[in-house]
């Protein structure tokens, strides 16, 4: 089914299989990046719907927005998350360890954000060139010293980058493969702008820990595919990329990074476990995936019920990110259950969340409010809001509510 600003997907993503079983319907939700600007706007909603592919094992998203609503402007940024600033060091260095990098080689990388992953490289004396979509951030990058062009990475665009700056030792695809709808197009596309001995990084939200651990708060328009190891090794041997290595990332609440190349390597261990973990617990079929939506909704019950304890108390949460939308528009919460959501990132700041629309507000101004309960809805980065909470005077209980279930920490 076609719309003017979604379509309904007939076949998998991946395999283009018409094998798609409905899993987990999280309701007409708006886009979770799409924050408003005032307490009264209302956001425009869109299906929310997951499917499971039987024939490549793909849990992925049955409809699709247009890219252009999703990514022209963007309010993420990289570098405001101090466990992401601390990873992209790690990365650097997992990086020249995994590739032989060297100093002068050519570095892309797609969907680059604010430069933060790439600004390591360019202090080394390597040549970067960060692809980002939208200008707001592409800007900030650019203003960080990093090369940035702003465009939506495709084979069109590969061809570019070819031509003006030659093929790639290093092509790196952070969190972005599982947000394109033109899925095979931006795999061509990397495949043509790294060199025959080059290697390409692609990070990804590891499925495998969303059915372990429940993460449906990563389910939102922007991710359409779910990968686990098994179905991105399929998906990358379709367009003749071999993996060969895997490292893990604590980024999204636990995402696997796959190593590939244009000839097949010997594969390491941590990889071959990864096939085996999956299997084991049956991630890559339709009975878990089905068991997964069924806890979903178990959640949700139990989330209520813990709020419904502090009523007429002051709820304040932490962490207006893209997953917390889903998470609060699923289990129908707003101001009547959350005072305001503290934000770090400025770009959020005095904005409503979309849908549930609870005031965004820095963290001078929540602490102010002496809340109750601190509900750590970004609870991927738990460690550090809470430093950052005990320093600023909070003495009180927090709400994590992932992974698996809500709980309290006193």
């Amino acid at each position: 089914m076609k719309h003017a600003e979604f379509e309904t997907i007939k076949e998998c993503r991946s395999c283009s299989s018409a094998k798609l079983v409905g899993i987990l319907d999280l309701g007409p939700q708006p886009l979770a990046n799409a924050l408003l600007g005032s307490a009264i706007e209302q956001a425009r909603r869109y299906p929310l719907r997951t499917a499971f592919c039987l024939d490549c094992g793909l849990f992925q998203l049955k409809d699709t927005v247009r890219k252009e609503l999703l990514f022209d402007s963007y309010v993420w940024v990289t570098g405001t998350s101090l466990a992401a600033r601390d990873y992209a060091k790690v990365f650097f260095d997992r990086t020249v360890k995994r590739t032989g990098l060297k100093v002068g080689d050519l570095v892309v990388e797609i969907a680059s954000n604010d430069g933060t992953i790439l600004k390591s490289f360019v202090d080394a004396g390597h040549s970067v060139l960060g692809i980002e979509p939208a200008k707001n951030i592409a800007k900030i990058a650019e203003e960080a010293g990093v090369r940035t062009l702003c465009a939506y990475w495709n084979r069109e665009t590969a061809a570019d980058v070819v031509a003006q700056h030659g093929r790639a030792r290093v092509v790196m695809a952070r969190n972005v493969i599982p947000h394109v709808s033109e899925l095979h197009d931006v795999i061509l596309g990397i495949s043509d702008v790294l060199a025959d001995d080059g290697v390409g990084i692609i990070e990804f939200h590891d499925g495998g820990i969303i059915a372990r651990e429940l993460h449906y708060d990563s389910i939102y328009h922007e991710h359409l595919c779910y990968f686990t190891t098994r179905s991105m090794t399929a998906f990358l041997g379709r367009f003749g990329l071999y993996p060969f290595h895997m490292d893990v990332s604590p980024i999204s609440g636990g995402s696997n990074v796959i190593y590939f190349s244009k000839t097949q390597c010997p594969v390491n261990g941590s990889y071959t476990e990864a096939f085996a973990a999956e299997d084991k617990a049956g991630t890559n079929t339709v009975a878990g995936w089905k068991d997964f939506a069924l806890r979903s909704q178990e959640h949700k019950t139990r989330t209520i019920e813990i709020l419904r304890e502090f009523k007429g108390k002051t709820v304040v949460g932490f962490g207006a990110s893209a997953r917390s939308s889903t998470y609060l528009n699923f289990c129908g919460l707003s101001t009547k259950e959350i005072a305001a959501i503290i934000d770090n990132n400025g770009l959020k700041q005095e904005r409503w969340t979309a849908g549930s629309n609870i005031p965004i507000i820095s963290r001078d101004k929540g602490l102010a409010l002496k809340p109750d309960l601190v509900f750590i809805i970004a609870w991927n980065f738990k460690d550090e809001i809470m430093r950052e909470c005990r320093g600023s005077g909070y003495a009180g209980p927090y709400l994590v509510p992932f992974p698996k279930t809500p709980f309290l920490v006193e």
